[in-house]
């Protein structure tokens, strides 16, 4: 059964990006009767603009990574669906005893605005995501197409990222994170044998809720956040990270390059 080729554009320091690889690392091989998928990952550096240009706001009108692409379907350009997507063609990242739990989950984790909780009051973050947009929009050259995308882009940027530095919006996000927080931490289990690698659900192998979570927990600790997190699931995720897979995918980085406030 040939494999299904795909290719995923992504960058090192995107949250979401590093959610999707390392989903990908923690995959087990392919269903039975199902194609393995083979992805090929393009790095987009996202701090000098690449996703600002013409050729991939038509990719991804949102102009954000990731982004799937595949033969089977028109691009996925949302991680919590290319995860949905990956864990169609593997055994293990949403097993079916846990299927409605995980799928719940993360459908919360990921209502979380991950900008909002980790750059909160730094107004200048959003600044340098809007500027370039606008930079963009003041060339009386560029073709109608692209000034309508990047229109659409900068009003994501507002929505999403100006906006949502607001106290106020702020201030939910850590109320819902924490409340998230302590519906997940039972899923440990208290009789979990630290000294063993055991993940949500008491499981010997790790599901998509893991590998979000994990690199969730490691966004906050980053940026001075780590106060959201109770400490068992500090822990957890502190192990998880001494992983062969969580090494191939980060390579000794950080989470972001931004340092903490």
């Amino acid at each position: 059964m040939s494999a299904i080729k795909c290719t995923l554009y992504h960058n090192p320091y995107s949250v979401c990006s590093i959610m999707v690889r390392y989903t990908l690392a923690l995959r087990n091989p392919a269903k039975d009767n199902v194609p393995a998928l083979e992805v090929e990952e393009k790095s987009v550096d996202i701090f000098n603009q690449e996703q600002l240009s013409e050729n991939f706001l038509k990719t991804n009108p949102y102009g954000q990574v990731p982004v799937l692409l595949s033969s089977l379907q028109s691009p996925i350009c949302d991680s919590l669906d290319i995860t949905h997507f990956i864990a169609n063609y593997s055994k293990s990242l949403i097993p079916e005893n846990h299927k409605a739990e995980i799928i719940e989950l993360l459908a919360e984790l990921h209502n979380l605005n991950y900008f909002s909780l980790s750059f909160p009051g730094r107004q200048q973050m959003a600044v340098t995501l809007s500027a370039p947009i606008e930079k963009r929009l003041q060339d009386p050259n560029i073709t109608n197409g692209y000034r309508k995308a990047l229109e659409f882009k900068l009003g994501v940027v507002k929505r999403n990222k100006v906006d949502g530095l607001r106290p106020e919006v702020t201030s939910t996000m850590e109320h819902r994170t924490r409340d998230l927080m302590q519906k997940i931490e039972p899923l440990l289990g208290e009789a979990q044998d630290f000294a063993k690698e055991r993940w949500l659900f008491n499981l010997q192998h790790p599901t998509a809720l893991d590998a979000h979570l994990v690199v969730f927990i490691r966004r906050m600790c980053d940026v001075g956040r780590d106060a959201l997190i109770p400490e068992t699931l500090r822990s957890y995720a502190e192990r998880a990270t001494l992983t062969p897979e969580w090494a191939k995918v980060m390579e000794g980085r950080r989470s972001t390059m931004v340092p903490k406030n």
